[in-house]
């Protein structure tokens, strides 16, 4: 289901009118194919896209050539590197997307504009750091900590209920640090 620019943006804090069709200005509409990158290691994150519709996946190469898959993003979710966005460094992971996908994206500078110009946008991005942010991160460090395979792949079909449709199982088992054996034997119901 599609979501406008408009619904993401007031789901996360509710802005007055006249400040939501500023910050609104700021975005540019985007669509992009499959396998198409948003970001790549080495360069700095300038943007935060709003996916309104598609699949974006973000990993990273070991030392061994591997990709390992670190998050999802499926349909009206935020997407940035966020130490990378935040600190200005050079990314680490790769964000590709595994759709074709419509997005939204503003720059950095723009928020930096928008958050001296408005207390209520100050507002608007603490909440948005505080709800979409840090308890991803927290969740994903403790289901890699404290949930065994199986109660990890339960958890994210919670999450997304039509992921196997949408993303590859070699892509889904990597992102739950399972080898795609593990990944068949627990959709099989032999885990």
């Amino acid at each position: 289901m599609k979501v406008s620019l408009e619904n993401i943006i007031q789901q996360i804090l509710p802005l007055p009118q006249d400040v939501l069709k500023e910050v609104v200005l700021e975005f540019q509409h985007l669509e992009y194919p499959k396998n198409y990158f948003l970001l790549k290691p080495g360069k700095i994150c300038q943007h935060l896209w709003f996916m309104t519709n598609g699949a974006v996946r973000s990993f990273y190469t070991n030392e061994q050539g591997k990709e390992l898959n670190t998050w999802f993003s499926l349909d009206a979710q935020i997407i940035t590197d966020t130490t990378s966005f935040v600190k200005q460094e050079p990314a680490l992971e790769s964000i590709q997307l595994l759709e074709d996908s419509e997005l939204y994206a503003i720059e950095r500078s723009s928020i930096v504009n928008l958050l001296q110009k408005h207390h209520i946008f100050t507002l608007w991005y603490i909440k948005l750091v505080e709800v979409h942010y840090i308890p991803q991160t927290e969740d994903r460090m403790a289901d890699l900590q404290f949930l065994d395979a199986k109660q990890r792949y339960n958890k994210l079909l919670d999450l997304y209920p039509c992921i196997t449709n949408r993303i590859s199982l070699g892509h889904i088992s990597s992102y739950l640090n399972i080898t795609p054996e593990t990944l068949s034997r627990i959709r099989a119901g032999k885990l």
